[in-house]
């Protein structure tokens, strides 16, 4: 497939402890003005079509990779999108591909047992679940409770709460010790200074990813 007006760029995730790649995230750019833009509407997307996109940057990262896909809540309680990420996973069982369910304002009103059908359907089929953005927007613990017994791992957002530190810091302990205490893998995301990364440490947190490590880049 050549694609020469969407791309999905790569932003590594890292294991903190050991300062090793821990799996890719892949984040969708539009190509307007020679420059990869975040899309203004990402539903313009059919399912196949953003799944050979998947595909297409998978074949681009070593085997064996962890590769996330962001999906928002509309996306994801699609059966099409769902379907065919799956297949994609079918196609390609040497990568781990999870699906991270971000929190980005849509028009539809999403249920929360419309989400529990997708996420036993999804990773009943072999996909893994990835909440991101938790504590933002509707990503809030009511809404997310349901499906969190599906879900092998929580993503917090740091840079969501640059402006109330200590709104943040409360936040970010509560989904911390929610991930401790399930046997879930917490990632802080929006480590951008020294001061990010000491608040990961403070806390012990394991994994990290932000603009401090790599920005989303172009690989092939």
């Amino acid at each position: 497939m050549e694609n020469k007006k969407y791309r999905l760029l790569r932003q590594a995730c890292y294991d903190l402890e050991y300062g090793m790649v821990d799996g890719y995230e892949l984040l969708l750019r539009e190509l307007v003005n020679d420059e990869w833009q975040v899309p203004t509407n990402f539903s313009l997307l059919s399912p196949d079509f953003f799944a050979e996109l998947v595909s297409e940057a998978m074949e681009h990262l070593p085997s064996k990779s962890r590769i996330m896909v962001n999906l928002d809540h509309e996306q994801f309680v699609d059966r099409k999108m769902l379907d065919a990420l799956i297949k994609v996973h079918n196609q390609m069982p040497d990568y781990t591909l999870t699906i991270e369910l971000t929190e980005r304002a849509n028009t539809k009103m999403i249920m929360d047992v419309e989400l529990l059908r997708s996420a036993m359907y999804a990773t009943s089929n072999g996909l893994k679940l990835s909440l991101d953005d938790v504590g933002t927007g509707v990503n809030q613990f009511e809404m997310l409770k349901p499906i969190l017994p599906f879900v092998s791992e929580l993503k917090f957002a740091l840079q969501n709460f640059k402006a109330e530190l200590k709104q943040a810091y409360n936040k970010l302990y509560f989904w911390q010790q929610l991930a401790n205490f399930q046997g879930k893998k917490f990632v802080l995301e929006g480590i951008e200074t020294e001061e990010d990364l000491v608040v990961a440490q403070q806390l012990a947190v394991g994994y990290g990813q932000g603009f401090y490590y790599d920005r989303p880049q172009q690989f092939y």
